[in-house]
């Protein structure tokens, strides 16, 4: 990390009233090294302040990655490559698929398998929320309950997952599922129940 210009000037004080390098650096709380830095500055009249940062300007602003995340919330399964031809057409300033990847990674999305969930209804829905308030209380209650449940397992033709891109902590968010429907070719449905 880069050395404030105000130790520097503390360094620089410290040199000239004739210190030796490690005592200055045990002064200053630096290393031997900074203190050769301020020193060999001093001996060539180079300013003490800090050169301007090198490398490239960075190529997106903050609001270009408010936009890319806006438009990859309206549809989180599309690819990368899509994301890319979108904002391409949508503002003109191109992009490649790698840096749509890069830039969602570093906010903290990913892509990640889409879960399969059975098909519900908003009724089925309400309905369910319904019934989980009505018996939220029940204790004992439960032990006269026959439990039951089926599942249903793809043996032949078997479909490669959705990807969604999110943040990890959006792991039961709606967008996160891919409604699926019973039924089917080269399958087997299982049925179990318990008391």
């Amino acid at each position: 990390s880069k050395l404030l210009t105000i130790k520097k000037v503390a360094i620089k004080t410290l040199v000239e009233a004739g210190l030796s390098r490690r005592a200055v650096a045990r002064l200053s709380n630096v290393s031997q090294k900074c203190v050769f830095g301020v020193s060999n500055k001093l001996k060539q009249k180079l300013p003490l302040s800090n050169t301007p940062e090198q490398g490239p300007k960075k190529a997106f602003t903050p609001t270009d990655d408010r936009r890319l995340l806006r438009i990859m919330k309206k549809d989180r399964t599309q690819s990368s490559q899509m994301l890319a031809s979108e904002w391409t057409l949508s503002n003109g300033k191109k992009m490649s698929a790698p840096t749509v990847r890069r830039l969602l990674l570093s906010m903290g999305y990913k892509s990640y398998t889409a879960k399969k969930k059975p098909m519900r209804k908003p009724a089925q829905i309400k309905q369910r929320v319904i019934f989980a308030r009505d018996h939220q209380y029940w204790t004992t209650e439960w032990n006269n309950v026959i439990w039951s449940d089926e599942a249903h397992f793809e043996v032949l033709n078997r479909k490669n997952g959705s990807l969604v891109c999110r943040l990890k902590s959006e792991n039961n968010e709606p967008f996160n599922f891919v409604p699926r429907v019973q039924g089917g070719g080269g399958s087997v449905s299982v049925w179990g129940c318990m008391s």
